[in-house]
């Protein structure tokens, strides 16, 4: 199994003893579709033929699928540091593991987390440019259009210039000013080895009136590009290639961004505002809000879309969610409907990115909850506790005690056989 030639046949030395280093390509590859993420990693360290092969069906096979594993939290707890260095992770059962090897460049003002998607991280560093790193993996950072380049930059410098030293920024103390006009991270697919100059990033910000735009580029391009603005923006998510956005009117607009050309808007689904019924609290509590902390957008893999509002969240016991589905009318209109259940998934909600658990990722993960919510809470002393919600019987219950985070957390997926 060390080249192509010995990997791709099915022919092996009778011996007596078995030599697993040449073991077929094809049931090697069956035995790591049946397996994790969590798994699969600890094989490329029995030998270089097994290295090999894992390398040669990643880039050999794009249909290659392993099983899903559910998201982790990452954690930034350097609290002497503004920037935040990489701590390590944390389960949806609360359980926490160390993050070995982080790279340096990642904190000691070198760098600013920004957001997370498909389990890549958004980073601007202190060089003026942004880029993304998978801190799982030995891929190198994809590079991003510079921010010089970025829509309206002259604007948001504006509002707080950063200050410099010999060309660059000082980050140090900014790390909130950068968070508020940078709001949320989202790639149309998680960068492999074939495809990961060719993915779409797109950014949603705002110059500080209230209004989140949206910005797009590929790592292959030389500048970013302003999509079309139409109102204000609350949230924005991905799948299959396609871009979803939360208008201001609670319409959704599809972008499309198909084989690596031009992304483009494929069409408005108009929807208007939730129906809403009679409840004991003040529905304006989330509908006027100024910014997208507070709803969700969610997409299933069987094309469904929710909407998920935190309606109170003054104390974890008395927390509150409504989730709303997108229905099509016979007559060709749309609208949110309440609903108290999304089915066997589950969604993890983060301030700057929600992951949708799939019926897989149960199947070999016992211990998780279906037709859930997991979020953090925090307290008033930036203490964090992570929740599980169930949406059909209103109950919150705590998962696990994370600590102090002055940081925020992010939500990361585990993609295998990435660049």
């Amino acid at each position: 199994m060390a080249d192509k030639v010995a990997i791709g046949s099915n022919k092996t030395e009778h011996s007596s003893r078995a030599n697993w280093s040449q073991l077929p390509i094809d049931p090697f590859q069956l035995i790591l579709s049946k397996l994790s993420v969590r798994n699969i990693k600890p094989l490329e360290a029995v030998c270089r033929p097994w290295l090999k092969a894992i390398k040669y069906i990643s880039t050999s096979s794009p249909s290659f699928a392993c099983l899903l594993e559910p998201p982790r939290l990452l954690l930034f707890r350097d609290e002497d540091n503004d920037g935040g260095r990489l701590s390590g992770f944390c389960s949806l059962k609360g359980k926490f593991y160390s993050l070995m090897n982080i790279p340096k460049q990642l904190g000691d003002g070198y760098t600013i987390c920004i957001g997370s998607s498909h389990g890549w991280l958004l980073f601007l560093t202190n060089k003026k440019r942004l880029l993304l790193l998978n801190p799982a993996s030995a891929a190198a950072p994809l590079l991003l259009p510079p921010l010089n380049t970025f829509p309206d930059i002259d604007s948001i410098m504006y509002q707080y210039p950063p200050l410099e030293d010999s060309g660059n920024f000082l980050l140090k103390g900014t790390c909130g000013y950068w968070r508020k006009w940078l709001c949320k991270v989202v790639l149309s697919s998680p960068p492999t080895r074939n495809n990961k100059n060719n993915i779409g990033v797109l950014l949603m910000y705002n110059v500080g009136d209230g209004r989140n735009r949206l910005a797009f580029c590929t790592p292959a391009d030389n500048k970013w590009t302003k999509l079309d603005a139409h109102g204000r923006y609350l949230d924005v998510t991905s799948d299959c290639h396609r871009f979803y956005a939360l208008r201001e009117d609670y319409s959704v607009e599809v972008w499309g961004f198909p084989n690596s050309s031009a992304i483009k808007k494929l069409e408005t689904i108009p929807a208007g505002a939730p129906m809403v019924p009679k409840l004991n609290y003040d529905f304006q509590l989330y509908m006027d809000k100024t910014d997208a902390t507070d709803l969700f957008l969610v997409k299933t893999g069987a094309s469904d879309l929710f909407l998920v509002a935190m309606v109170d969240s003054s104390a974890w016991e008395r927390v509150r969610f409504d989730v709303y589905k997108l229905e099509y009318n016979p007559d060709g209109t749309s609208r949110w409907r309440r609903v108290d259940s999304i089915g066997k998934y589950a969604v993890v909600l983060g301030s700057n990115h929600s992951i949708l658990i799939s019926p897989q990722e149960f199947d070999h993960a016992p211990g998780y909850h279906e037709n859930s919510i997991y979020f953090l809470h925090a307290s008033s002393s930036f203490s964090y506790d992570l929740i599980v919600y169930n949406v059909r019987e209103i109950e919150p219950k705590k998962v696990g005690y994370l600590g102090l985070l002055k940081q925020p957390a992010y939500w990361l997926e585990r993609y295998p056989l990435a660049v």
